[in-house]
Order: C-alpha cells, then sequence, then structure tokens
C-alpha cells in the first residue's frame, strides 16, 4: 500500500482499495476503482448521483461485497461480512438518510449496537445510558444541538435525526470515517460544528471521507478530492489541483456542458400583473402564526430560514397535513378549506416532502412511483389500463431525465438524484397549478441539481406554474427565486424580491432586522 503525499506531508493510507468492482445485474455499478483513504486527512468523494460513491462506501463498510478486487485496513487485507464486522474494524458510515428506531430513545440509538449483547443485559444498562450520552454529547461539544437523550426519536426534526447518527458514528471512535451528505439537513450553525468536529478527529489522525453536493463547503474542509464517475476512478488530488471549477467539469465528462441558465432579465413587471395562485393571509396553526405571503402564476417563491424555522409547517398546514386553527388559505382567488392532501391535489396543488424516504414506495417500480398519483385517469370504470399507466410512466421517464433500466426496475435501484426526479415527475404528473417543494435538491449532485433549475424554471416562466420552494441552501434561494421569503420562529420576517443578495436574508433568519418588504 502506498503512502499518500500532501504538500511535504507523507500519510499512510488508513483504508485503500484495489480493482474494486461490483455490478447489478448489466449494470456495473463500479469497475476497477483503487484508490486510498488517508490516515489523518479529509478526503472530499466526488461525483454526480450514480457515479458509484454509494457503492464504494458500501463495499468498503461490508453493506455488500465487490465482484472483485480487494481493500487493506491500516495495511492489512480485509473482508468484512457485515456492517457489524467493519464497525468493529473502525470503518463507521453515518448515512444520508439516519438509520434510527423511532421508538427508542436518543440515548438507546446511540449506544444500539451494545442493547443486545446479552439477555436481560439491555433493559438494566438502558437508564444508565442516557449519562452515558450526555457525557458524549458533552465530550463532543454537541449537547446544544439535541435534546435530552431520553426523548423519543420520533419526536425529533429531520436535522436533529441526522445529528444523533453523526454522534453515534463517532462514539464507535472510527478509524475511518465515511459521512454521506451528513449536514443535509443541518443549519449553516450546525455544519460548522460538525466541521469542527471533523478537523478534531483529523488531527487525532482518523481518515475522514466526506460526500456531499455542497462544493463550496467540502473545499472549506478537504486536504485532498477524488472524483468518480459513470462507476470509475476519474482523478484525485489536492483542493489546488482540483479546484471546484475543474472537479464540475471532471465529474460532468462530456454530457452536460451547459452551465445553469442566467438569471432571466427584469421580470418583476411581469410577475406583478400575473394572477395570484396561492395566497395565505394570517394564517395559523401548530408551529407557524400570522403567515401571509402570495405566489403568482409563472413565479417561483423560495422559502429561507433556519432549520426548525416553522417552514415545513407551513406548508403542511397549506395542503392540510397539520390543522390551520385561523387566517386564510386561497386558490386562484377562492378562499379554500384543504383536508388533505387529496383535497389540496383536486384544488391543483402539488407538494413533494422534504425526505425522500417517506415519499418512496419502496416495494414499488419506478412506473408506479411515477404514476400513482394519475391512475384514476388512466383507465375507465375504475379499471386502470396497464398499456396507458406504462406509456404514461415512459412519458414522465423521459420528459424529466429519469435514469433507469426500465419503467419495471424497483425505484430502490435508483440513485438518490433519481429518486427526486421521479418525485417531481409524479407530482407534476396531475399537472397542478401550484408546486410546493420541500427541499427539492437536497442530496443532490451539481448535475441533476441544474437539470431541477432548468425544469422549475421552464415551468414557471415558460407555462405559468407557480413555483413554492422550501430551501435551507442561501445560493439555491439567490440562484432560483424571484421572490423570497424569510421565517423565523413560524413568522415571516421578509417579503421581497429576489434582488438584493444575500445579506437580507441571513439578516432575517438570524433576528437581525424586522418587518417585510
Amino acid at each position: 500500500m502506498e503512502p499518500t503525499t500532501h504538500g511535504d506531508d507523507v500519510r499512510p493510507a488508513a483504508l485503500a482499495a484495489a480493482g474494486l468492482t461490483k455490478s447489478f445485474g448489466a449494470v456495473k455499478a463500479l469497475r476497477d476503482v483503487s484508490l486510498v483513504f488517508p490516515a489523518g486527512q479529509v478526503t472530499g468523494l466526488l461525483g454526480e448521483n450514480g457515479a458509484g460513491k454509494s457503492t464504494l462506501i458500501r463495499l468498503c463498510s461490508g453493506q455488500m461485497r465487490p465482484d472483485s478486487g480487494r481493500l487493506t485496513l491500516d495495511g492489512v487485507e480485509v473482508s468484512f461480512g457485515s456492517p457489524l464486522e467493519a464497525i468493529a474494524a473502525g470503518v463507521v458510515v453515518v448515512n444520508q438518510e439516519p438509520l434510527l428506531i423511532s421508538e427508542l430513545t436518543i440515548a438507546d440509538n446511540l449506544f444500539l449496537y451494545d442493547l443486545g449483547e446479552r439477555s436481560g443485559f439491555s433493559r438494566a444498562r438502558r437508564g444508565a445510558n442516557v449519562q452515558r450520552a450526555r457525557e458524549l454529547l458533552d465530550r463532543l461539544e454537541m449537547a446544544d444541538y439535541l435534546p435530552d437523550p431520553s426523548t423519543l426519536c420520533r419526536e425529533l426534526s429531520a436535522a436533529s435525526r441526522q445529528m444523533v447518527d453523526i454522534v453515534r458514528a463517532l462514539s464507535r471512535q472510527p478509524k475511518v470515517l465515511f459521512l454521506d451528505e451528513p449536514n443535509s439537513s443541518l443549519t449553516h450553525e450546525e455544519s460548522e460544528r460538525l466541521f469542527a468536529v471533523m478537523a478534531r478527529l483529523r488531527d487525532e489522525g482518523v481518515a475522514v471521507v466526506l460526500v456531499s453536493h455542497r462544493l463550496a463547503e467540502v473545499y472549506s474542509i478537504v486536504d485532498n478530492v477524488i472524483v468518480l464517475r459513470d462507476g470509475t476512478f476519474v482523478a484525485a488530488g489536492t483542493p489546488k489541483e482540483i479546484d471546484q471549477r475543474r472537479a464540475v467539469a471532471l465529474m460532468a465528462g462530456e454530457r452536460k456542458r451547459a452551465v445553469v441558465a442566467e438569471v432571466m432579465a427584469d421580470r418583476a413587471g411581469a410577475i406583478a400583473q400575473a394572477e395570484v395562485a396561492l395566497e395565505l393571509r394570517g394564517l395559523t396553526g401548530e408551529g407557524f402564526s400570522d403567515v401571509s405571503f402570495a405566489v403568482r402564476r409563472g413565479e417561483i417563491v423560495g422559502m429561507s430560514g433556519l432549520v426548525g424555522a416553522g417552514r415545513t409547517e407551513i406548508a403542511e398546514g397549506v395542503i392540510g397535513l397539520r390543522r390551520a386553527t385561523g387566517g386564510t388559505v386561497s386558490v386562484a382567488g377562492r378562499p379554500v378549506r384543504i383536508g388533505g392532501p387529496g383535497a389540496a391535489q383536486r384544488l391543483g396543488l402539488a407538494y413533494v416532502a422534504e425526505e425522500r424516504r417517506t415519499e418512496v414506495f419502496h416495494s414499488q417500480s419506478v412506473g408506479y412511483n411515477l404514476t400513482v398519483r394519475v391512475l384514476s385517469g388512466l383507465g375507465r370504470l375504475g379499471w386502470v389500463s396497464p398499456r396507458r399507466t406504462t406509456a404514461k410512466a415512459r412519458e414522465l421517464t423521459a420528459r424529466f431525465g429519469v435514469k433507469a433500466a426500465s419503467t419495471e426496475a424497483p425505484i430502490t435501484s435508483l440513485s438518490g438524484g433519481n429518486q427526486q426526479k421521479v418525485l417531481l415527475a409524479r407530482a407534476l404528473a396531475a399537472q397542478p397549478k401550484v408546486l410546493i417543494l420541500d427541499e427539492p435538491t437536497r442530496g443532490v449532485d451539481v448535475g441533476t441539481k441544474a437539470e431541477i433549475y432548468a425544469t422549475l424554471r421552464a415551468l414557471a416562466h415558460d407555462e405559468g406554474l407557480a413555483v413554492w420552494f422550501i430551501s435551507s441552501e442561501l445560493e439555491e434561494i439567490i440562484e432560483l427565486a424571484d421572490r423570497v421569503v424569510v421565517v423565523r420562529g413560524g413568522r415571516v420576517t421578509l417579503d421581497a424580491p429576489n434582488n438584493a443578495g444575500p445579506q437580507p436574508i441571513v439578516a432575517a433568519a438570524m433576528g437581525t432586522t424586522e418587518g417585510s418588504a
């Protein structure tokens, strides 16, 4: 195993892969990949969705076995038969979707691997685990970012669930730590705390591997980067050798040379004259209060704010997933009462929730996931036409660029980015007048993100769709929104055209300015 050179520093490879290959049927997910993850360094693992990053992590962490190739850990060849074997050896993974048991406490989930080791042991230890968890959080300086460890995980927000998974991984004292989109649900402040922990682990000699599509954040912490494309190793180097622009080019290859379209010329006048598609007046409910704003036809409204500010709660209140106790919702100028997502769809509202794992029908095909909301229109007298259903699924697959072996392929065979495209296509299959998206590009690579941006711009600006999206990424708000609504503490603190840059958005989110424009 060759050491890795970084400047004048020579570091041994904590984990090295040689010739790793993995196929799923006729699809080669990984092709003869050889690389090293150095001890005492943070490595950014870059690549579009479908590039092979997740497959590589699964092979390295015992979740699956390679068809060929080998792994060495600290210079010794290893072959993990399960994730538990990998964890015991010091290879730990934090997944993009937290793997928690909702009916257990934070403490139980942190020490989940210890609970069932001996009969009768776990019940006696569970009470002590709460104190252990408090001590662990204090040591990691993360106590302020989670409720008390005795809290059940089903009561946690998406951001808090992610933090629990991160803390659990750190509790295993890893030699190699894979972080797969670890901060996709975290605020900027929480991400900064995570990066401080990563820096400390690096100083302690841990090989940290970061997968993230937030390139600016990746480049603020990594010592080197590795780029994968279409299941192959493309390049490795320091951030100076492979800067962000070159990394994007390497990830995309020859397939995507177009950059995200320039922001269109001043559209304020045209939008101001457009029909109001959705309007909230004083909407109040659990987690939000006195919320008022409007979305016009052909307009993209970006809702910003810190995680936990109440943005998702407002969207759920609009589509009937959360009961509103006051105020009104109007669709096309008519006040309405919406009892649930079905009623919302009949009124022309479509909603895509934040977490893919709760939106996707995991046991079903790509085609079913695409068409499930419009099956009643694909037949007669209650009978659904398989031919029309297949044709509709293929049409949606082509229109939204979903990469799948076929519409009959399991939805779980798709990458995260392609699953996100399926959810977007499914929402639009019913031809809504208003599209509401919660974190539409969470965990999506730069190429797919650009495609989603282009699709939303075309739908709004060319076809007149009213788009309201929620995002924790300030860059996304600035790049995509025509108008910005900022929420803090369940209230709107800014409602203004997107023409003043990031400062007023950040100020409104942090509570350093008051009022609405």
